[in-house]
């Protein structure tokens, strides 16, 4: 039983931007949605929601960190439709808001995660993030 488990888990780790139904993937593993349920939280100690939501929320502060992404990209991307609770459920789990995340992360990088940051700047600017980028390189 703990393969059928595996199986889902992987599958919202390949994708954790897709479509999840408790029914969808109870069916996957042919098994009843609340046998699932069951067997998942026994299996992982959460229920299959709250771990698609975690893995949203790490998925989310990767793309804080590594994107220029507005909050509201990173949202859609990451498959939730509306932004205040994605932002209050970040809040929930990180302590801060996905911009102070985002700003910290930005602020206390080391050496090598700037320049990294620098070769990897997006085409597609805004001018916020010039600000925060002139901001940054006064700065050091």
């Amino acid at each position: 039983m703990a393969e059928r488990v595996k199986r889902v888990i992987e599958m919202m780790q390949c994708d954790p931007s897709k479509t999840f139904t408790l029914e969808k993937m109870a069916e996957s593993v042919n098994l009843s949605a609340p046998y699932f349920c069951f067997l998942f939280k026994s299996i992982t100690g959460v229920p299959p929601a709250k771990y698609l939501k975690t893995l949203r929320m790490q998925q989310a502060a990767t793309l804080l960190t590594t994107t220029f992404l507005s909050v509201k990209e990173i949202v859609s991307r990451i498959g939730l439709a509306d932004e205040s609770h994605f932002v209050r459920d970040f809040k929930r789990v990180y302590g801060v808001t996905p911009s102070e995340f985002r700003n910290a992360s930005f602020f206390s990088a080391d050496a090598t995660k700037r320049e990294s940051l620098r070769e990897n700047w997006p085409m597609n600017r805004k001018i916020g993030q010039l600000i925060i980028l002139a901001s940054w390189v006064l700065l050091n």
